[in-house]
């Protein structure tokens, strides 16, 4: 099956079945990216881009005023144009929808070229690997990659895919201009793709090293002359707000990395390492590139960031240059499904590793000893031989079928647990199934085997009929929203508005983030989702540190809103007179605090709270310690407070 090979010459035939490959991998794509409404980061852009269309209401909020991050993309006032002629809904799923097609037809080029010298079943192995296996790279699975959020990292990293194409091309103009694409839409991102190519083409002419060290030298130059956001190379974080940003963004500072994360790294570069091994050419060098850009992200915010401070480095995260090396260890792991098993004894343990460290990455130190384990294989390759080969090569291959089978029984078991527990007001998420690692896992075990035991490729009714079924599965379930985002991504909701007409300024709400923006049309007085920019704007992160240490002082919440990273959620405690007396009684306090009644006790009548009922029961999940659970409310208590 010629599943990505598309070129003309082909056949009609062959061409018609490629197409219906590509099908079933996009239907794949999708249903692991199912959309879920403004949520992530997709919160802060969509906000953003609702401030530019209303700079005198939500403009006002705490988050825009000390706004140090989006005048650097030309995303949000896109968006902004966007939801002012198709309102808040369409223009987010919209955008969302372009982004991903965007981001498959980027990655279907890339794979095509990386993997020109492998058969078009080997091509489509590693398109499929690169879709189903987690894409999440960096600390406390924060960020992946290909999020279908709307947010611009997406497009940043489709033009940085076909950026690393244009290389392998040979075509670096063009890979160059698409970097300046993704720049412009979100710098960070298009530094770290354009940072794999640059180092790639050093290693293939080390000519190129000279323009590198001449912007180097510039770049420091700008600094030392006070030029506007280049004098941040040599100015350090100071410690007030270096304390701030450690507790909201503990993912900027090495130093607070669980040993998952360092597991997940170990593995993915041990992956990737394999990879180069198996590639060659121009595809060799762009792996490498990739494997030198994410040491060198980490060293230096080991070296600059955590050791020095410097405010530039903490900004521009260069750990973010992990992103292109997560993605390429991914479909290098199919290449290695089809490569080592052919390398005898040693090349089954090297495979059983890898698999092993996939599966088990967020336990113990298994990934550091997977990395050890590749490692000591690529070194001695060749020189090392097995007295019984075929005894050491049964049992790498029982370990793999064991550690899969641990895997997938465990994991479904948790996932028929958590499906059971899902609260009626959102009774299924296609993103808890596929977030379980069952669906992608069994994915990849199945084309897995398919390549190496050589089965016979699929008739084209079977093929045809296959991919028309996940077609449908997909459109059927990729609108993953709960009842209430649906309501609350439709816009500002008219019975609230008049709840609140009589008292202007900001809200205080307690479970949500969206919400003010959104449905009241209001300024947020503080939230969590506000402190996700600290590290752009120290008038943001001491204000907002300051409003939400006084609501710490009230006891309506918990520690998740001082450290939203690592501190368990948390319900908001019930409002009472002496908790907001004197909180309320502030210049600057909230105008309203909105509340969900999780039970139907009533309220101090002192508090002349107003009720709303929203048009769907909120659904939130908790998570912490000692498990998942869900916070559930179908009416809110309006309280006026001061302010305003």
């Amino acid at each position: 099956m010629s599943a990505l090979d598309v070129r003309p010459g082909t056949g009609a035939a062959r061409t018609g079945q490629a197409w219906w490959a590509v099908l079933a991998a996009f239907s794949l794509f999708a249903l692991s990216r199912a959309y879920q409404g403004v949520r992530h980061d997709g919160r802060l852009y969509i906000a953003d881009a609702l401030a530019k269309l209303d700079p005198g209401g939500i403009g006002r909020d705490l988050m825009f005023i000390h706004d140090g991050q989006f005048g650097f993309s030309i995303y949000t006032p896109l968006l902004s144009r966007m939801i002012a002629h198709l309102g808040l809904s369409q223009a987010s799923l919209l955008m969302v929808g372009l982004t991903l097609v965007l981001w498959f037809a980027a990655l279907l080029l890339l794979v095509e070229r990386l993997a020109a010298d492998r058969s078009a079943m080997v091509r489509w192995a590693v398109l499929v690997f690169i879709i189903v296996l987690p894409p999440y790279y960096g600390p406390l699975n924060v960020i992946s990659f290909g999020e279908p959020f709307a947010v611009p990292r997406g497009l940043a990293e489709a033009a940085g895919m076909a950026g690393m194409a244009a290389f392998l091309a040979n075509r670096r103009i063009l890979a160059f201009a698409l970097y300046a694409v993704a720049m412009a839409l979100h710098p960070i991102m298009g530094l770290c793709g354009l940072a794999v190519v640059y180092l790639a083409l050093c290693l293939e002419d080390r000519r190129w090293l000279v323009p590198g060290l001449a912007g180097g030298v510039i770049l420091v130059g700008l600094a030392l002359a006070r030029v506007p956001v280049a004098d941040r190379l040599l100015v350090p974080m100071d410690p007030e707000w270096r304390a701030l940003v450690e507790a909201r963004s503990p993912i900027l500072f090495t130093a607070h990395w669980p040993l998952q994360t360092w597991n997940r790294l170990a593995v993915q570069m041990a992956t990737l390492a394999v990879g180069v091994s198996l590639l060659t050419g121009k595809a060799r060098s762009l792996a490498i590139g990739a494997l030198l850009a994410a040491a060198l992200g980490v060293l230096v915010l080991v070296l600059l960031g955590d050791g020095a401070s410097l405010l530039l480095i903490l900004q521009v995260q260069t750990w973010r240059m992990l992103e292109p090396m997560a993605l390429l260890a991914a479909g290098s792991l199919a290449l290695a499904v089809v490569a080592l098993p052919g390398r005898g004894a040693t090349g089954l343990i090297t495979l059983a590793a890898l698999v092993c460290g996939w599966l088990f990455m967020d336990q113990g130190v298994v990934g550091l000893g997977v990395a050890v384990v590749v490692a000591a294989a690529l070194l001695l390759d060749g020189r090392m031989t097995w007295s019984r080969p075929v005894l050491v090569s049964r049992f790498a291959t029982g370990v793999m079928l064991a550690a899969l089978a641990i895997f997938l029984t465990t994991r479904s078991l948790a996932l028929a647990s958590a499906l059971i527990a899902l609260p009626a007001a959102w009774p299924f998420s296609l993103g808890l199934v596929w977030n379980s690692g069952v669906p992608g896992t069994a994915v990849a075990l199945l084309v897995g085997l398919w390549l190496v035991r050589d089965w016979p490729l699929p008739r084209p009714a079977v093929l045809i009929t296959a991919s028309l079924t996940l077609a449908a599965l997909a459109a059927g379930l990729w609108d993953d929203r709960s009842a209430y985002v649906k309501f609350r991504d439709r816009g500002g909701d008219p019975a609230l508005r008049a709840l609140m007409a009589s008292r202007p300024g900001e809200v205080l709400w307690l479970a949500g983030d969206m919400e003010p923006w959104v449905l009241a049309g209001r300024p947020s007085w503080a939230s969590k989702m506000q402190g996700a920019g600290v590290v752009f704007s120290r008038p943001l992160a001491v204000a907002l540190n300051g409003r939400v240490n006084r609501l710490w002082e009230t006891g309506l919440i918990g520690r998740d809103w001082l450290e939203p990273l690592t501190a368990a959620d948390s319900r908001p405690a019930r409002p009472t007179r002496a908790r907001l007396e004197r909180f309320c009684a502030a210049a600057d306090a909230p105008a309203w605090i909105v509340w969900p009644r999780t039970d139907d006790l009533p309220l101090d009548p002192a508090l002349a709270a107003r009720d709303w009922r929203p048009g769907a029961p909120y659904a939130l999940e908790l998570v912490g310690p000692a498990g998942t659970g869900w916070l559930t409310a179908g009416r809110y208590a309006v309280i006026p407070c001061a302010g305003g």
